[in-house]
């Protein structure tokens, strides 16, 4: 900021005001909550009022779950997992969850329930006064041609079993009556209504509308949720919240078994398929074990009997286990084929099975080879047989048992808990709201008046810091003071606090501070004080007048003299005072102005188009000899000295300067650069004196000061600042 005479004034510094708040200011932070109670009060209050009436405006939801358990193990018998679960039984619960959330589930579960027409009920007074009806579509199909169209199809009850459905257009279409539908045509279209259930007054008012089945579906799937209860357990639990406690009941268990009859109808298909490979590999097999058993017949009947020891008897039952599970590695390597590639990890898995088979019955082929030719030749054709019967006998029980499983309607999945209907809601916690809503009010007040704590008290306000960065005494600290209005006086722009209450704690200080004033410059022959404030607002012109007042109870004569030739709150319009003085248009005498108790008034005068050249002159100066020859005391009010060069000019004159700075509103440098400003004027003798001062003991104010404000040529013009 630059100030007209090329004066920088440098702006406070950015400051964190929790880093910067010490003891004294959290004590002063309090305080100023206590004197601002009336305004947490009122946050609180329009923080309970919006709790209450949210809560009251949001609808209850209810929750619901519902419990499915995952079968381990195949249902369908040992035999067929001997032969490789053609088709898994055991599905990781991830899998399950995200095939539980699927479209294919969803979408039939819309289809089924209509849950793509809604009827939303109307009405903010119904709303918050929590009685809304409800009403349930089996179908709503409004014309596709009025799709577009703006507006609602609205239907109004008209009894507990009818109702009156209305176009957007607010025309009536039909009265219809429940479970009735009705197809309207309208146009070149028709529009489709049935409504299933009424539960609302007659007068209740609802919104239709139709959702696509795929955008309701997924809607319904984002609603859904799905965990498996504990790690490993197979044990799903899905839940959703709803509106309506039996809808959340009604779509847990349309989710539940159409799943399960997916997961059956699934494992049918796999039942199936598993099947016809079975059947198609049957003839093979039976001819394999018709031909074994030929091939050993006729070798008996060639050779005769050949009698096998027991070492023989060892090996021929090893190697039929062992071919045996060979050939059913191979079978279920032969299945897994049509599903997965030959690098899939569970096809890997069986070729590893397969050739650790094989080393083994190439371990048990090297023992045979020691056996006598005769033995081996029967042995081998002996294996031929057992193996081929027993695969013949485990693929006919395996056909048998898929088609079982391919007849009957039993899954790896079970529902354990249905849904009930809940009587209570899980949601929203009314008193929680309400709570919320108060604290909220409570907590955004205290923000607000820490906000506007830290604003206003974001300078100095420390008298040891100040004296030590200025070298200049710190006279007083004048609290802040409420100045009540009943007080005689207080509309008079010259109101004296100090004769109308002289017990007030700002004139206890003001006291302190003239008898400081006494032996600074007083007691050494001074007559003439210059108070000047740092900015507009700081409180100079207050101080100054009771000042003299205080002078003048000590039996000598003061004149107070409006220096502030530009604009002064103290001087009244059409005054003559300073200004005209100057100019020779008027004497001492003629302008100044007893205000009692020996107190004398100089205004400032009639409107002074060049003040800075008036202080500066030598008429000025006279003036200023000639009140020092006629009154014991001249305290002079100028301007702030951080806009205009009015102080300087008048700071030549003076024997002593005071310098009003206003509490925790400016910074060091500030300071600093006036108590310089001061010096360049050559006004050796000079204090400083914090006014509206706030501690945490009480609360004190007063709500004098100016407005400053850049006008035409070097004139300002500033408004008066209302009494607070």
């Amino acid at each position: 900021m630059t100030t007209p005479n090329n004066k920088q004034i440098n702006p406070l510094p950015t400051i964190n005001p929790l880093q910067q708040m010490s003891s004294g200011d959290s004590f002063e932070l309090f305080g100023s909550m206590l004197r601002h109670w009336k305004l947490v009060v009122i946050f609180s209050i329009l923080g309970l009022l919006v709790g209450i009436l949210y809560s009251r405006y949001t609808r209850d939801i209810f929750e619901n779950k519902t419990m499915l358990q995952l079968d381990t193990k195949s249902k369908s018998g040992k035999a067929i997992a001997d032969i490789g679960d053609l088709f898994e039984a055991q599905s990781p619960a991830v899998a399950e969850i995200h095939l539980i959330k699927s479209l294919s589930v969803m979408i039939p579960v819309v289809e089924q329930l209509r849950l793509n027409y809604s009827a939303e009920p109307l009405g903010l007074e119904d709303r918050l006064m929590r009685r809304e009806g409800r009403m349930d579509l089996d179908l709503f199909e409004p014309p596709k041609a009025r799709l577009a169209t703006k507006g609602q199809w609205i239907a109004e009850v008209k009894s507990l079993d009818s109702y009156e459905l209305f176009s957007p257009m607010e025309q009536s279409v039909v009265v219809g009556k429940i479970g009735e539908t009705y197809r309207i045509p309208m146009g070149a279209d028709t529009v489709a209504i049935c409504v299933k259930a009424i539960y609302a007054k007659p007068g209740q008012k609802f919104s239709l509308s139709k959702a696509p089945v795929l955008a309701a579906a997924e809607g319904l799937r984002g609603r859904v949720d799905a965990i498996e209860v504990a790690k490993n357990s197979n044990i799903l639990e899905i839940s959703i919240s709803d509106r309506y406690p039996d809808r959340a009941a009604d779509v847990l268990n349309a989710i539940a078994q159409t799943y399960v009859r997916q997961n059956v109808e699934m494992r049918s298909a796999e039942a199936e398929k598993s099947l016809e490979f079975l059947e198609e590999q049957l003839p093979s097999i039976k001819a394999k074990l018709d031909s074994a058993e030929r091939l050993l017949t006729d070798y008996r009947n060639r050779v005769g009997t050949v009698d096998l020891g027991a070492e023989a008897q060892g090996t021929l039952q090893r190697q039929v286990e062992l071919k045996t599970k060979l050939l059913t590695l191979q079978q279920e390597y032969q299945e897994k084929a049509r599903l997965f590639k030959e690098d899939h990890p569970a096809m890997q898995a069986l070729l590893q099975q397969q050739q650790r088979i094989s080393r083994e019955i190439g371990k048990e082929e090297v023992k045979t080879k020691k056996l006598p030719t005769t033995q081996q030749d029967v042995l081998k054709m002996q294996q031929d047989v057992e193996i081929n019967n027993q695969l013949y006998t485990s693929v006919l029980n395996n056909i048998q048992q898929l088609r079982v499983v391919r007849a009957s309607e039993i899954g790896n999945v079970r529902i354990v808990d249905p849904a009930y209907v809940r009587a209570a809601p899980s949601k929203p916690n009314r008193k929680k709201i309400v709570a919320a809503g108060f604290a909220g009010g409570f907590g955004f007040s205290l923000v607000l008046i820490f906000l506007l704590h830290s604003l206003r008290n974001r300078g100095v306000g420390s008298s040891s810091e100040i004296e030590r960065e200025t070298g200049v005494s710190v006279y007083a600290k004048i609290p802040k003071t409420h100045i009540s209005h009943k007080l005689p006086g207080v509309s008079d722009k010259r109101f004296i606090l100090a004769k109308a209450d002289s017990e007030d704690m700002a004139i206890e200080k003001l006291r302190a501070l003239r008898t400081a004033l006494e032996f600074s410059f007083l007691d050494e022959g001074g007559r003439v004080l210059m108070v000047t404030g740092i900015a507009p607002e700081a409180g100079k012109s207050f101080i100054s007048l009771n000042l003299a007042y205080l002078f003048a109870k000590q039996n000598k004569r003061v004149i107070f003299v409006d220096a502030d030739l530009r604009k002064s709150r103290l001087s009244h319009k059409h005054e003559k005072g300073v200004s005209d003085i100057v100019i020779n248009n008027a004497t001492l005498d003629d302008c100044v102005i007893d205000i009692g108790d020996g107190v004398f008034f100089l205004p400032n005068g009639s409107h002074a188009p060049n003040p800075g050249e008036m202080v500066s002159s030598k008429a000025f100066a006279d003036l200023v000899d000639e009140c020092k020859a006629k009154f014991d005391i001249v305290v002079i009010d100028t301007p702030p000295i951080s806009l205009v060069s009015d102080a300087q000019a008048i700071a030549k004159l003076a024997d002593f300067g005071l310098i009003v700075v206003e509490y925790k509103k400016h910074s060091m440098e500030n300071i600093q650069e006036i108590v310089d400003q001061l010096g360049m004027a050559k006004l050796d003798k000079k204090a400083i004196v914090l006014n509206q001062c706030v501690h945490d003991s009480g609360s004190y104010g007063y709500g004098y000061g100016y407005g400053y404000g850049y006008g035409y040529g070097y004139r300002y013009r500033y408004g008066d600042k209302k009494k607070s």
